[in-house]
């Protein structure tokens, strides 16, 4: 399947942040995503417990001076035992907030100390900690931790670690399951219902609602769940053309919204979204992130956010974007560190 190529900082920044979209506001075409490191390290221990209980008390209990790891083992290490330390994610979620911080990181070229990566784990451990316990959600628990470090070219002392939180929680609200024949959207812009009210909402944000509330949870036999090895991707409308000749085409031929024709936004900014169109964009989207994403088999998807947006190209075609986060879920009998 062609895969549309964003860098990682445009994906970091738009999963850490829910933001309106501008009419003027448009994506860069095409760029070429670096190579997954964090792919390529996966931890190969059977038990992932076992691993980070392990690692966790070598790396408190380490000399300054004696054993160092690449900045790719740290990373990778770090953000897998926060979430081991935080994460309790199978609850049902309809609400979610995102914080992120920043830790600067004393290196030696690409390596790290080991008693100094010890000294950033404790000072994000506090960190997530403290932003966890204000957060006002009735129920909450951590969804996951992100973490990435990111070396300064020009700078071979130090790095930056950057940690996103992700909480979630269960508003005591009706749970929104299905699109039905009240369901009539603008496309974007959180421009409401195509009467003027319900606006907060457009028709990409109910699909991620719909969709969220029918997800469901893993089973852990009554257990916490917990994710390592986070990666964030993104597909397009244009990675999916309809290909059923029998299939009413809502727009150019695409399985979600896309229009090549608006060159400003107008006709996508004024567009209404009826029942149908509706129910034909979700059961899409339900059918690609359940079934036609290129995950491998060890991972599921643990977090996403939609909108429309468009490239930088000649035409600035409008069309949906979905950028999505998946991981490789873990059980353990053991409660949350916090």
């Amino acid at each position: 399947m062609k895969k549309r190529k964003l860098t990682l900082a445009i994906l970091a920044m738009v999963v850490a942040t829910l933001v309106s979209v501008a009419i003027v506001s448009c994506k860069k075409e095409k760029q070429e995503r670096p190579t997954n490191n964090m792919e390529q390290t996966v931890q190969s221990a059977d038990d992932m417990d076992e691993y980070l209980v392990s690692f966790k008390k070598k790396m408190l209990s380490a000399e300054k001076g004696k054993e160092t790891i690449s900045l790719i083992q740290a990373e990778k290490d770090l953000g897998n035992l926060l979430n081991f330390d935080f994460g309790d994610a199978n609850y049902v979620t309809n609400q979610l907030q995102r914080d992120t911080f920043h830790i600067v990181l004393n290196t030696i070229r690409e390596t790290v100390d080991l008693s100094q990566l010890a000294k950033t784990y404790k000072e994000a451990y506090y960190r997530i900690l403290e932003t966890f316990q204000k957060i006002d959600f009735e129920e909450k628990s951590v969804l996951y931790v992100t973490c990435s470090i990111n070396k300064d070219a020009k700078d071979d002392d130090t790095a930056d670690v950057q940690l996103i939180l992700v909480t979630r929680g269960l508003k005591p609200t009706s749970l929104k399951t299905n699109i039905d024949s009240t369901d009539n959207w603008r496309v974007w812009d959180l421009l409401g219902k195509c009467d003027g009210t319900c606006v907060g909402d457009d028709h990409t944000t109910i699909i991620e609602k719909v969709y969220r509330n029918n997800m469901g949870i893993l089973d852990c036999n009554e257990g916490r769940l917990y994710y390592t090895n986070e990666y964030a991707d993104v597909f397009t409308s244009s990675d999916y053309p309809e290909t059923d000749p029998n299939v009413n085409h809502y727009n150019e031929g695409y399985r979600l919204w896309y229009d090549s024709n608006d060159f400003n936004g107008y006709e996508t900014y004024d567009h209404c979204i009826e029942y149908p169109e509706m129910l034909y964009y979700y059961n899409n989207f339900v059918s690609i992130m359940n079934n036609e994403l290129p995950l491998p088999d060890d991972r599921v998807i643990i977090d996403y956010t939609c909108r429309v947006d468009c490239y930088v190209s000649i035409n600035h075609p409008y069309m949906f974007f979905c950028f999505y986060t998946y991981a490789k879920p873990n059980c353990t009998t053991t409660g949350p560190d916090y």
